[in-house]
């Protein structure tokens, strides 16, 4: 019978891996140690740059900050002193690389591979040691570079960075700025379209129309914005194919050609048809753009703007036929919109053509919050307005599940006309149902102290002048008086003598019978 060593067969196949359990774990001790010791010597800089680095290229690009807020910079981490300067001269013999690489003679043609690699390179080194108008030079370079070798998603990448690095600058013109930026993220548009990244695209456009508006602090929206952001809606949903494509206020549908006559409200079933490929659905989060467009519209007081985005997003979760609950509350949100633009009866008409008709709708919180807000401004009935939208009603939940921008849209809305901010001391809805509600409960209850609690102090009326103060009175024709434009007596009694006032008995007579000859019944 053969006896099988082991420990020998370990140690041919391991390389001597095979050892007492002592030795293997002294040693074991000993490499953690080392191991230790080398962690513990190593920077903490570089080891928190290679964790950037790795995450980084895990997830893929992610955006430092959003476009749309000025107050949004956070401060980046950079290198000083010695360790810059070396990161920029690093940064200085990449960039001339990459010049020499694009340059042409008799035995070499440019070579825009090599040269994006060097720009690259080089922005990094730039951004580490805190230059970022180089570093965004060398991201528009290098987004150039892969234009021309058609490496669509490292360009759109660059432009996107670059984008990002120009509205962080503080010096020069805004204005400037915002074009710069807006034109960046429209070439990364490009790129994404050539990879056929429709939903990559579209946000792209959307970024383009937001840093139109980067760093403003005004209520009011640039024309410019606001067409770049419809014309953003439009590419994830084309018009035809968006039930609220009415309430669009800049340019026209791409889908459509103005010559012919169908419109977008009424297109051809061709036309349907391409629109249908055309639609961003291809992506699980591609109507986050749109969602994130409502809230900046209805913040600026564009609720029609806003009800398009909305009809775009709900059309993207439509065709997906698995979203429940974001297309309820993309339902609610089209109901508070139309609300608040004042119009509760194309409200109620949407909710039960389009929202209804869906199962899950049926059964949400939103379904029953729309519908008590419609019903209630229907009737007029402020009392009722305000027990709906009230944070500690029966509809908290659903409230509670809006957007703060959205939430505050519902305190804003009135039994009658449009939705109003409140300014000043102007009295809404809400403080005239709650003085009634406190009158009641001053009447009915018995207690004297509950009473003097409840009841609202209102304000006294300006007391009516006295008739002396009347006579005083200025009528504003006192300068023309003095001037001598005084009426001429007699020609003002032979125009009234020109006047047939028709006083005679003989005539009052006349149009009695004339009436007689009527029969009114």
């Amino acid at each position: 019978m053969v006896k099988y060593n082991t420990e020998a067969s370990k140690d041919a196949l391991f390389g001597g891996g095979a050892k007492s359990s002592s030795g293997s774990k002294s040693n074991r001790d000993d490499a953690s140690k080392k191991s230790s010791s080398s962690s513990s010597s190593r920077p903490v800089a570089a080891a928190n740059s290679t964790e950037a680095t790795s995450s980084s290229n895990a997830r893929g690009y992610q955006p430092r900050r959003t476009t749309t807020d000025a107050k949004s910079k956070k401060a980046r981490p950079a290198l000083s002193g010695e360790a810059a300067a070396t990161k920029l001269k690093e940064a200085a013999d990449y960039k001339t690389k990459a010049n020499k690489a694009m340059e042409s003679s008799f035995f070499s043609k440019p070579d825009p591979v090599a040269a994006s690699t060097y720009y690259k390179r080089a922005a990094d080194c730039y951004a580490q040691a805190g230059d970022y108008k180089m570093e965004r030079f060398c991201r528009v370079s290098s987004g150039q570079c892969n234009f021309a070798i058609q490496a669509w998603a490292s360009a759109a990448q660059d432009y996107t960075k670059a984008a990002e690095l120009v509205l962080e600058e503080d010096d020069g013109d805004v204005k400037d700025h915002r074009q710069e930026a807006y034109n960046y993220h429209r070439k990364a548009s490009e790129a994404w379209v050539q990879m056929n990244e429709r939903a990559k695209a579209a946000k792209s456009l959307v970024l383009a129309a937001l840093a139109l508006n980067h760093g403003q602090s005004g209520t009011l929206l640039s024309k410019e914005s606001l067409a770049g952001m419809e014309e953003a809606i439009e590419a994830h949903v084309p018009d035809p194919l968006n039930p609220h494509v009415r309430y669009r206020q800049t340019g026209h549908s791409a889908f459509i050609d103005p010559d012919s006559d169908e419109t977008a409200e009424l297109p051809s079933p061709e036309t349907l048809a391409m629109c249908r490929e055309h639609l961003v659905s291809d992506r699980a989060y591609s109507h986050e753009p749109l969602i994130d467009l409502i809230y900046v519209l209805v913040g600026f007081g564009e609720y029609a703007s806003a009800l398009y985005a909305a009809g775009a997003a709900a059309a993207i979760l439509e065709a997906d036929g698995i979203s429940t609950l974001t297309l309820s509350r993309i339902y609610v949100v089209e109901t508070i919109l139309q609300l608040a633009m004042g119009d509760p009866i194309a409200a109620e008409q949407e909710f039960l053509k389009r929202h209804v008709q869906k199962t899950a709708y049926l059964n949400s919180r939103e379904c029953k919050l729309a519908e008590d807000l419609f019903r209630a401004i229907k009737r007029r009935d402020a009392d009722d307005l305000e027990e709906v939208r009230t944070p500690a009603g029966s509809n908290k939940t659903a409230l509670a599940n809006l957007d703060l921008s959205m939430r505050t849209l519902v305190q804003q809305l009135r039994v009658s006309g449009v939705a109003r901010k409140v300014v000043g001391d102007v009295k809404t809805t809400a403080s005239r149902s709650d003085k009634s509600k406190d009158k009641k409960k001053s009447s009915s209850s018995s207690n004297s102290r509950s009473k003097k609690d409840s009841v609202v102090e209102e304000t006294a009326e300006p007391s009516a002048p006295s008739l002396n103060e009347v006579l005083n009175m200025k009528t504003g024709y006192e300068g023309e008086a003095a001037q001598g434009a005084i009426l001429d007596p007699g020609a003002l009694n032979d125009e009234l003598d020109a006047l047939d006032l028709g006083s005679d008995d003989e005539d009052d007579m006349d149009s009695l019978e004339d009436e007689d000859e009527f029969d009114l019944r």
